[in-house]
């Protein structure tokens, strides 16, 4: 794809360096332009629901969307499991201009085995959602005693097609481990501005919650033109049944994935039940504030990680290689740009809704008050730093961060339910922020550097001993 490279100019080579400096690469930069089109389209769509719905209302659609994440409970982090499992795979296979993949034989045969397992995953658990989200939120909206809002075949009809759109996440997942990240990032890029023009036109129509489901539906019909039309010879290739070696599932598979599963079920609790909290102790017009707010602080999150999440191939294939030194140094420079950029991020927000608050608009009471807001923005940059520990951790096939994952969410989830009805949105965004701070940093950055000791000592000591010897026959020289 020739839009894949044409921010690198040719000629400019001092442009080209300063992108390479910073970072950008061709699925970092489209992974900035999903992350940069979020930003402002999602300001967009918090001043459009505080423009057309009613208090109640952008309450109902926050928590639609914050019940809706509970399907990380039926994905369980396979995702995160075939990008890694694939890039050590791929580190033996390549892709010909017709999309055919070339290589290793016994590297594609386990891949093959790797979709099939990933493929069926998905299927069933996009049945799961379907039918078990769609109970749990229709009884939790029926407790709440609807307050007039027409929310119910919204949210059967969006749980049905978040069912189907899950049937296809493991296609995106086998791309990225197949090191296509910049063009998986290109189609996300593309997807999110029809899912914000599907949103954008049901709410001026007066579509209300259907905009939910709008969201959904029309992205799909990309979905389906960017696999089938783009990629057709490479999933004929993954999906043909040929003998050969396999990934078994029970011993190779299973034992990482289902520490990342309790690690995603954990991240559940730590950063999207807020919402519904507040929806039960305070109604629906407090959720509004707290999912508004939450979305803004959420997006800035999205963008910085963006550096981190695209190169996680990149990390396979560099581990796969046992290159632990150009590892290291692409994990601090992803990271630091992550924590830099989220900072800049929440300098903006807080700035803004300063404002808003100072001068008394009718806007601002849509929004949480500026002091929760702030501990939000502090917890956000600091996040950044476990999500570059957590990406370089996993890209070994391994998940040592499941405890990590466990402990925190209990704890923010005991606070929260402890705060919540005491002090509301403030004591929520306290514990959030306590526990980030003197847990999840200090104790994750401990399991990292014990991780990065243990797995790599090996070879950090064969490098070490030819470096002293390139040394020493330099300094006889």
């Amino acid at each position: 794809m020739k839009i894949l490279s044409f921010y690198f100019p040719r000629g400019r080579k001092t442009q080209g360096k300063m992108l390479d400096f910073l970072g950008v690469n061709p699925a970092v930069f489209w992974g900035l332009m999903t992350r940069g089109w979020a930003a402002p389209a999602g300001v967009i769509t918090v001043f459009m629901v505080a423009f057309f719905f009613s208090p109640r209302l952008q309450g109902y659609y926050f928590t639609f969307n914050s019940l809706l994440a509970l399907q990380i409970m039926v994905e369980l982090g396979l995702c995160h499991v075939i990008i890694n499992f694939a890039s050590h795979e791929w580190a033996n296979l390549g892709m010909d201009k017709q999309g055919n993949i070339t290589g290793d034989a016994s590297s594609l045969s386990k891949l093959r085995s790797l979709a099939k397992i990933s493929f069926l995953w998905y299927f069933l658990g996009g049945l799961i959602l379907i039918i078990g989200l769609g109970a749990g939120g229709h009884i939790f909206f029926l407790k709440a005693g609807g307050d007039g809002i027409n929310w119910l075949i919204p949210w059967w009809l969006l749980c049905l097609f978040t069912g189907i759109n899950m049937w296809l996440l493991p296609a995106f997942s086998l791309l990225e481990g197949s090191n296509q990240v910049a063009k998986v990032n290109y189609y996300r890029f593309l997807q999110a501005v029809f899912r914000s023009i599907a949103t954008w036109a049901i709410i001026s129509l007066g579509g209300k919650l259907w905009a939910t489901v709008g969201a959904a539906f029309f992205p799909l019909f990309w979905t389906i033109y960017f696999l089938f039309m783009k990629y057709f010879n490479y999933f004929r290739a993954v999906l043909q049944r040929v003998p050969g070696p396999r990934l078994d599932w029970k011993n190779d598979i299973w034992p990482m994935q289902w520490r990342i599963a309790v690690s995603w079920l954990s991240n559940y609790f730590s950063f999207y039940i807020f919402t519904p909290i507040l929806f039960y102790f305070y109604g629906a017009v407090a959720a509004g504030q707290m999912g508004m707010t939450w979305s803004v602080v959420n997006a800035i999150s999205l963008i910085a990680a963006v550096w981190i999440f695209a190169r996680a191939p990149e990390f396979g294939i560099l581990i796969a290689k046992k290159q632990y030194r150009d590892l290291d140094k692409l994990l601090y420079r992803s990271g630091m740009s992550a924590v830099c950029v989220a900072g800049l991020g929440a300098v903006v927000i807080m700035s803004f809704v300063l404002f808003i608050y100072k001068l008394g608009y009718p806007l601002a009471v849509r929004f949480l008050p500026p002091l929760p807001t702030f501990l939000f923005l502090v917890a956000t940059i600091l996040m950044q730093i476990s999500f570059a520990q957590g990406t370089y951790l996993r890209a070994h096939k391994k998940e040592p961060f499941m405890g990590l994952s466990v402990i925190s969410a209990l704890m923010i989830l005991i606070l929260v339910l402890f705060a919540a009805p005491r002090w509301g949105a403030l004591g929520i965004t306290a514990s959030y922020l306590g526990v980030v701070t003197l847990f999840v940093i200090p104790y994750g950055t401990w399991i990292w550097l014990r991780c990065r000791k243990d797995w790599h000592a090996d070879d950090f000591s064969q490098e070490l001993m030819e470096e002293e010897e390139k040394t020493f026959h330099f300094n006889r020289t």
